[in-house]
């Protein structure tokens, strides 16, 4: 039986703050993460911003306990999913800055024996910036004389939307019923700048669906999507996260949706959990709820394991 190494691929995060100013410098050395046309200064740019930026920064993680819990996280995740595909199944951590680096998995993958792998994306929707920057790096590393499938975006995976909609429904369970016709749900994903979005980039088309489809499933029928995390001064996608709720949310019961997030990390618990919550609760409303990242919820890790046969299978790769 072929030994196949699947490769859960992800952004990364600094696992102390240490680690914070050398996880910027990657972040900004990737001209498909961070596009501004440094050309060949970007190195050196990438220093700079990641020094003046690390302060600030390590500021945020130190409110989330000092480190981002993403690795560990996805390390669970890995554990669970080889469970869920049985014998014949490896899964490697590849995070496209910080560590278990890409290099770091593809050695280890080979050094256990793999003979073919699997590129499996733990960004639901495609970007260029997430999806294709992490595929590139594992196209680059993985020996060329041993097969590489490769999932693109599961965006509209039905045991995934079924997942991330029973999630949404059991924190709107919590919900005082008195208050059920006062809920504001809001999905918010990683924003992405608009000149991304204006040469073809399909990431906000599938963030739609994804969302429609999640609240559909959940019983929802009034919602809102709006982004987050934004860099730089340059024009993004919007309505932002913050500004929203802080315009809508008077008199309601909040509850946002990590819908681009499966695991928990600096987006969900700064960015939703403290900036979010007290953009909400500043601006009068009525209560904040936030739904969980999937993280290893029994029916998203037999969604993902079948998103993996399936991408083995060779359906369903293209962006």
């Amino acid at each position: 039986m072929p030994r196949t190494a699947v490769f859960l691929m992800n952004l990364g995060g600094p696992r102390s703050l240490a680690e914070v100013e050398p996880y910027l410098f990657q972040l900004f050395s990737d001209p498909l993460l961070i596009t501004a046309p440094f050309g060949p200064f970007r190195p050196l740019v990438a220093r700079l911003i990641s020094r003046l930026r690390a302060p600030s920064s390590a500021e945020k993680y130190a409110l989330i306990g000092g480190r981002s819990p993403l690795v560990e996280g996805t390390e669970a995740q890995a554990r669970a999913l080889e469970a869920a595909l049985g014998s014949g199944y490896a899964c490697h951590l590849a995070m496209r800055c910080g560590q278990p680096s890409t290099e770091v998995a593809v050695r280890e993958a080979l050094a256990a024996g793999a003979d073919r792998a699997l590129a499996l994306p733990l960004y639901p929707q495609w970007a260029n910036a997430t999806t294709k920057s992490s595929l590139l790096e594992l196209r680059r590393l993985w020996p060329k004389d041993r097969p590489l499938a490769e999932v693109c975006t599961w965006h509209d995976h039905e045991g995934y939307l079924d997942a991330s909609a029973a999630a949404l429904a059991e924190t709107l369970a919590r919900v005082d019923p008195a208050q059920r016709d006062q809920v504001l749900v809001v999905f918010s994903a990683h924003g992405l700048p608009m000149s991304q979005v204006r040469a073809g980039d399909p990431y906000p088309r599938y963030v739609e669906h994804s969302s429609r489809e999640t609240a559909r499933r959940a019983g929802v029928t009034s919602w809102q999507i709006t982004y987050q995390s934004r860099v730089g001064p340059t024009r993004w996608l919007g309505p932002d996260t913050v500004a929203y709720l802080a315009a809508h949310a008077r008199g309601r019961v909040v509850v946002t949706v990590p819908i681009a997030f499966v695991s928990e990390h600096l987006e969900t618990l700064y960015d939703m959990d403290i900036l979010a919550r007290e953009s909400a609760l500043q601006h009068g409303a009525a209560g904040y709820l936030r739904v969980p990242a999937l993280g290893t919820r029994p029916d998203f890790i037999a969604a993902l394991a079948d998103v993996a046969r399936r991408g083995l299978a060779g359906q369903g790769l293209g962006p």
